[in-house]
């Protein structure tokens, strides 16, 4: 259930139900963060969700909070439910580098840019301080994901 909550409760599908609903057209936002897209940022609408359920729940109740909650993502919850044994590029990588005994593996940032609200990151991963490959990515775990993905197409 674990996996699942956190497949589901993720930037990705919260930012689909915030446009499904049209939560950007109810955002209270400065006027630097408008004339920078701010109402169309996936982080801020996902936020916005996570924020419209806290007041279900405390206005309505845990029922009507978890009718919401269904509602909405009943489609990620069963995608979730099917591919929750599937495994990802970090866990594969790491299994597979450990198959011979204990390993240390490190994933490093080597560059970040942009403003505090558009971020992209640059990771390398190692192990026993061998380099095997950098991704790229919007957030450290995706940038780690994604280097875990390309050290996993090196090593084949």
């Amino acid at each position: 259930m674990t996996k699942v909550r956190a497949t589901v409760v993720c930037e990705k599908s919260l930012y689909k139900v915030a446009k499904l609903h049209n939560f950007s057209d109810f955002l209270y936002l400065g006027k630097s963060e408008r004339k920078t897209g701010g109402q169309d940022r996936p982080a801020i609408l996902a936020d916005s969700v996570e924020a419209v359920i806290a007041a279900i729940l405390l206005d309505g109740g845990i029922e009507e909070a978890e009718k919401f909650i269904i509602e909405n993502l009943k489609e990620d919850i069963e995608i979730a439910t099917k591919h929750v044994g599937d495994k990802d590029y970090k866990t594969v990588l790491q299994e597979k580098l450990q198959e011979h005994g204990d390993v240390k593996i490190e994933y490093q940032i080597i560059k970040e840019q942009g403003p505090d609200h558009n971020k992209s990151f640059e990771v390398e991963v190692s192990c026993d301080g061998k380099k095997l490959a950098k991704g790229k990515g919007r957030s450290k775990k995706e940038a780690q994901m994604n280097a875990a993905q390309k050290a996993l197409e090196n090593l084949k």
